[in-house]
């Protein structure tokens, strides 16, 4: 059946399917025949939900643009930066925040992006959270932390990531529980070996800042050098040229009089030599 005949239900269901697929062409060309957008399965799912989840940008862009909206929320409560965050799609969620989703929000439990990146250890999503300003001490229904959670389900990595970005490590649930608590001794070990490759990573950091900044400044200077090299090369050549204007101007004054002096020597000659033919005859009369 054409996609034009289909019922807005019909069209939806399409939509959604084609973008869980990340078939980003089925999802433009049913748009364009005017399948609904937000429309939501039975759990309140809507496409853009199922791209996010999936990490299917470029399906996920086109809804986008067509009005999708990223803060929708599911029969849970999770919103498509929520479930874009649990499975760790970077790209997706960065994608999603700049269209404006709530860093912020939360599902039914209270999660928020950040907690379940950390419960599943999914750091490069988690930095993302962070370096967008997302709140460390964020408390689900539990009274867990993104720390609480990380150390809970054994993410050493989120663990450190966390407390490297000044997450409080006294911070309870709501049993009185703190991260230390819930991490198992077998991870504490491995904590520790990442706390100390994490601090060495943030020395090289530390220590390539400054060249990095003298390769930034030194570049800065040619690059000024370079143009100050350019401007006076263009004052120099305006500067011949008007030169070269003037001397050709001057030439040809010069030339104007040699002209007028040469004819007027002529002159001075044929005058004298008048006079003299007048004398010549005043002595004959």
């Amino acid at each position: 059946m054409a996609a034009a005949a289909m019922s807005d239900a019909a069209m939806g269901k399409a939509l959604w399917d084609a973008a869980e697929a990340g078939n980003t062409g089925e999802v433009t060309r049913l748009l364009e025949a005017g399948a609904p957008v937000n429309w939501a399965d039975r759990y309140r799912q809507t496409p853009l939900m199922r791209a996010a989840e999936d990490g299917h940008v470029a399906s996920m862009r086109v809804l986008l643009d067509r009005g999708a909206d990223p803060e929708a929320k599911d029969k849970n409560g999770n919103t498509a930066l929520i479930m874009a965050s649990h499975n760790g799609h970077v790209e997706a969620m960065a994608l999603l925040l700049d269209r404006g989703a709530d860093l912020e929000a939360k599902n039914k439990r209270g999660n928020t992006a950040l907690i379940l990146a950390a419960r599943n250890g999914n750091v490069e999503a988690m930095a993302l959270l962070l370096d967008r300003g997302s709140d460390l001490e964020a408390k689900n229904k539990d009274g867990s932390t993104a720390l609480i959670w990380a150390a809970r389900y054994g993410s050493v990595e989120a663990v450190a990531l966390l407390l490297d970005r000044g997450a409080d490590l006294e911070a309870k649930d709501n049993a009185g529980k703190a991260a230390m608590d819930c991490l198992k001794a077998e991870h504490l070990k491995a904590l520790v070996l990442q706390i100390l490759e994490n601090a060495g990573r943030a020395r090289e950091r530390e220590r390539a800042r400054p060249a990095e900044a003298l390769a930034a400044k030194q570049a800065e200077l040619e690059g000024a050098q370079a143009r100050c090299a350019e401007a006076l090369a263009a004052k120099q050549a305006e500067m011949e040229g008007a030169l070269a204007a003037k001397q050709a101007e001057m030439d040809a004054q010069a030339d104007a009089a040699q002209a007028y002096r040469t004819a007027t020597v002529a002159a001075m000659a044929a005058l004298e030599a008048r006079v003299k033919q007048l004398e010549d005859l005043a002595q004959l009369l």
